[in-house]
């Protein structure tokens, strides 16, 4: 029964994406599922980008260093949530190929939890490091190829497809999800809703 539904799903998406190509999507057999390229892929990838890009800095701007070392409760308080969206995007900038330094590895590599006696970067640093490395990583994420984005992933990822695309795109919705939580901070602080403005 499981692996009817596999197959189903694999189906439509081969149909949804015929329907949304003018060509015909290429494939990649593996067991059930049906690992599905098409130009769409790009597309996609770089719009989720470029809207984390734009949104970044902007829903920032009107909190100080002093509202974001407050904390809910014994969460992360919100300049350790921004560092770690910043370390995000360095480790994404270093997935493309770019050669950059990341200054936020030491505080917010893998694994690394909130420090309470730790000073991290003002806002400002933060987000003048984001809006620097963005239309790097946009560029760059613009230019991937089908044989870039069909390769093994270098590490296990949560994610069905094990290759670079999986792993892009996983790294969308990790972003998406620090934004969510910037998103109950600005709240937390009294401030306007997240604007996608």
């Amino acid at each position: 029964m499981k692996r009817f539904v596999i197959n189903v799903l694999a189906i439509m998406t081969i149909i949804v994406g015929m329907i949304s190509c003018n060509q015909e999507p290429k494939t990649i057999e593996k067991g059930v599922i049906k690992e599905v390229y098409k130009p769409m892929d790009l597309q996609v990838l770089k719009a989720q980008y470029d809207l984390h890009a734009a949104l970044f800095s902007k829903n920032l701007d009107d909190i100080s260093d002093a509202e974001a070392s407050r904390r809910i409760n014994n969460a992360n308080s919100l300049a350790w949530i921004v560092g770690h969206t910043v370390d995000i995007q360095y480790n994404l900038a270093m997935l493309l190929g770019l050669e950059t330094q990341n200054p936020y590895a030491d505080q917010f590599a893998y694994g690394k939890k909130f420090d309470s006696k730790a000073k991290y970067s003002s806002l400002s640093k933060m987000k003048s490091d984001w809006d620097a490395l963005s239309p790097k990583i946009s560029e760059a994420i613009g230019k991937l190829t089908e044989e870039q984005l069909n390769a093994k992933a270098p590490f296990p990822i949560p994610f069905p497809e094990q290759t670079m695309r999986g792993l892009y795109a996983f790294q969308m919705h990790h972003l998406g999800y620090e934004f969510g939580q910037i998103g109950l901070y600005r709240k937390f602080l009294g401030k306007s809703p997240f604007s996608y403005q």
